[in-house]
């Protein structure tokens, strides 16, 4: 480390500094000559520089503030939230330099989806921004016309799988073709007992679907 004194200390007092005592702890011994005062006198300086360095070392390592935002969204935006194979997040997240993940699962007492942002506060504060406009726009949307395709995932009791597939995937491609969407069932996701169902297509096809989906379920066994 390389010490800097004052011109009138440099060349009244003498400093040695002996870096074969190096200690465990990394400190090493510094030797000064010269008169007591003379002494005192570099020692406070020295013991300055280092009280300055360790002030500046710890500004340096000093962790960028970060903050945990919760955003509660309608089930019915998450597809738009998530965007084509998770495209639209991605762009939020490029945008702003923050994570965003959509917790279709989590949702409150009003039925409303958990949305988490991490991040700098303002970066946060931008994305949050960016959500809340396209659940504005989402629900402006009341008919089918211009309606941009997005993806909702819904989650199945997997015992109950087999009567929205029906035999041969029948009963799927029958939801598709009346619903106009497209029904992809994720048997390699499964969590709880449920597994994920992912609807794809236009805002209110996908709705009339889930709700399609969760009647199908309800119903009785035949006997």
């Amino acid at each position: 480390t390389r010490v800097s004194l004052s011109s009138s200390l440099a060349f009244s007092t003498s400093i040695k500094i002996d870096k074969k005592s190096e200690a465990k702890d990394g400190k090493v011994q510094v030797v000064i000559s010269g008169s007591k005062d003379q002494c005192s006198a570099a020692q406070d300086e020295i013991s300055a520089i280092i009280a300055q360095s360790r002030d500046q070392g710890g500004q340096e390592r000093q962790a960028p503030e970060r903050n945990n935002v919760s955003v509660w969204v309608p089930e019915s935006a998450c597809g738009m939230i998530i965007g084509k194979s998770g495209s639209k997040v991605a762009e939020i997240e490029a945008r702003t330099g923050t994570r965003v993940d959509v917790h279709s699962k989590e949702r409150n007492a009003d039925g409303l989806c958990l949305v988490t942002l991490s991040g700098h506060p303002d970066a946060c504060a931008d994305a949050r921004a960016i959500i809340e406009d396209i659940v504005a726009a989402e629900g402006d949307d009341d008919g089918d016309e211009g309606q941009e395709r997005g993806s909702m995932d819904i989650w199945v009791d997997t015992g109950s799988l087999g009567k929205i597939i029906g035999r041969g995937g029948s009963k799927i491609r029958e939801m598709e073709r009346k619903h106009r969407v497209k029904i992809d069932v994720k048997k390699d996701e499964v969590e709880g007992g449920e597994t994920k169902v992912v609807l794809i297509g236009t805002r209110n096809d996908v709705l009339d679907t889930r709700d399609f989906i969760y009647q199908v379920i309800d119903e009785p066994d035949n006997l």
